[in-house]
């Protein structure tokens, strides 16, 4: 399987050179297997995405936040190939989840109807993914801590498999639950928008610290974590000093355009 990220960002895109080694744009993160291609959410680095013709391709969605949806329509491929696409989100049915979007994209806010525009999307209900897309695809959820709720995603196929951990407050009560979901994974990715000190005085805002996230990743028996939702004001140089200070080959701050191979 291969992993690539295409926004790794949090809350809002910036741009300029502080920004230009760890990415600006937000939350996007392409899987793809021989058999099928998975991004999940389209924040704005979904327009870098090339989505493929020659396998299902499934846009999954952890929440609706504007940072994980708004790359939705400047992806080239989506608009001009003539295919179907699968769109799906385990916190919400199908119906609900083709509302959210045309309510996102509708003519008050975007100059479009998108999802009117692009008949080919199939808004699939998350238990139907593995049967519709006809493959040997795993895939499971589990709730997590944000403002307007949010899910994590079990995806993989035979033994490999990642863990998206996007937008979640840490609660020590979801320690149990989450080191089982994460467990024996080749990849977990968590938010680490604050550090501990910054945290203090963002409670209720639905991020987790780079610190809670390397007790976790000690925790459990994942290969490797990676760090993403990175404060808009974060530059390269502070990513960069936070990464000497981890002290663990296997956690890292990722990048836009990083591709991990398992």
């Amino acid at each position: 399987m291969k992993i690539k990220f295409h926004g790794a960002r949090g809350s809002v895109p910036v741009s300029g050179p502080d920004f230009a080694g760890y990415g600006g744009h937000t939350t996007c993160l392409e899987l793809v297997s021989d058999a099928w291609q998975i991004v999940v959410d389209a924040g704005s680095g979904f327009q870098n995405v090339r989505l493929l013709e020659d396998r299902p391709v499934i846009l999954l969605f952890s929440h609706f936040h504007h940072d994980h949806i708004q790359g939705l329509a400047f992806n080239p491929d989506l608009l001009g190939q003539n295919r179907e696409f699968f769109v799906s989100s385990a916190l919400c049915d199908s119906n609900t989840l083709k509302g959210h979007l045309q309510n996102y994209f509708h003519g008050a806010y975007f100059p479009i109807d998108l999802i009117e525009a692009k008949d080919r999307f199939i808004f699939a209900d998350f238990e139907t993914l593995p049967a519709s897309v006809g493959s040997a695809l795993s895939i499971m959820s589990s709730p997590l801590n944000h403002p307007g709720g949010c899910v994590a995603y079990s995806i993989g196929e035979g033994a490999e498999r990642v863990c998206t951990l996007f937008d979640n407050e840490y609660q020590v009560e979801q320690e149990s639950r989450l080191l089982d979901f994460v467990d024996g994974a080749g990849l977990f990715i968590w938010d680490g928008m604050f550090t501990d000190e910054e945290l203090q005085n963002r409670r209720g805002w639905g991020h987790s610290s780079i610190e809670e996230g390397m007790q976790f990743f000690a925790a459990s028996r994942s290969a490797k974590m990676a760090i993403i939702h990175h404060a808009p004001s974060r530059t390269d140089n502070q990513l960069a000093s936070l990464q000497d200070q981890l002290c663990e080959p296997q956690a890292f701050f990722a990048r836009e355009q990083q591709v991990i191979t398992l």
